[in-house]
């Protein structure tokens, strides 16, 4: 199996596990996908996690100028991931930031598993909001990526839509006059990272989100480099931006939904008995609370 099929298919059945595990939440406890959006962003941008996008800012032009032209070289010239590993990472990568959150949130629903469901919401809300991000960051620096193999006669099968250049420097700051680049942050790290820290933050207990979600999200990276789609500098913007708009988001959507379940449980009955004696009439008092 290609790019680790197997732990995707593991981890496909732990969380239907997860999802068959008892649970006493309600339907009405499920936070939905466009909920807590505004304290969200407050948060994401807000200190200290505003510290990411800076240094997704700052990171950048230290590897512009330093690693990402020998990186690209190293994996153009030596290809140490095969030919196939860069396209199957960008079909898994644009496919599974998708269709996982909607599976996550729709079996839930059908389900009547609360926690799944808002695990599932947590995610498209992640999802969305980093495609968001990184878009409007893609418009605004115009970045052309690496041509196929380093080749400036090959052609992508895009059909030369998206800009290529030998130069890691070619960016174009003008919004108003778009060149084709659109690589800077790689959207498919992003999502990916984004995703998988959202479950991350969503479920603290299950370590195993953690052991396998980052080293795939990890492999999509390196796949958008070894496919020559982006450059080093894209992929770890792309990973910062990523993952504090998950890990915000996740971590929100789970104090939420525990707020909700406390709710929802009834107020257990106290037992009191009081002893005493009175004056007024002279007798014994017995007072208590059931």
């Amino acid at each position: 199996m290609h790019l680790g099929t197997g732990l995707l298919v593991r981890s496909a059945l732990a969380l239907l596990a997860l999802a068959c595990a008892p649970t006493h939440a309600h339907a009405d406890d499920v936070v939905q996908p466009w909920q807590l959006l505004g304290s969200n962003l407050e948060q994401i941008y807000g200190w200290p996690n505003v510290l990411f996008h800076v240094s997704a800012a700052a990171v950048t032009p230290a590897l512009v100028y330093t690693a990402d032209e020998p990186v690209q070289e190293h994996f153009q010239r030596h290809d140490p991931l095969g030919d196939t590993f860069g396209p199957v990472t960008l079909i898994t990568g644009g496919v599974l930031p998708i269709l996982l959150p909607a599976g996550l949130y729709g079996f839930g629903l059908a389900a009547d598993h609360a926690e799944l469901a808002t695990a599932g919401a947590a995610a498209i809300q992640a999802v969305v909001v980093q495609f968001v991000v990184v878009s409007s960051l893609k418009w605004l620096t115009d970045r052309a990526g690496p041509f196929p193999d380093g080749d400036p006669n090959a052609e992508r099968w895009n059909g030369g839509v998206l800009r290529d250049s030998t130069e890691a420097d070619d960016f174009n700051f003008d919004p108003f006059d778009l060149e084709g680049g659109l690589r800077w942050p790689s959207g498919h790290t992003a999502s990916n990272v984004a995703l998988v820290s959202a479950l991350v933050a969503f479920y603290p207990d299950e370590l195993w989100l953690a052991l396998v979600g980052y080293p795939f999200a990890l492999a999509i990276g390196v796949g958008m480099i070894e496919g020559d789609y982006h450059w080093l500098s894209d992929v770890v913007a792309g990973a910062l931006i990523g993952h504090v708009i998950g890990w915000v988001t996740g971590k929100q959507f789970r104090d939420r939904f525990d707020s909700l379940r406390r709710a929802d449980r009834p107020t257990p009955a106290t037992t009191s008995l009081q002893l005493g004696l009175q004056s007024d009439p002279l007798g014994l008092r017995i007072a208590g609370t059931f």
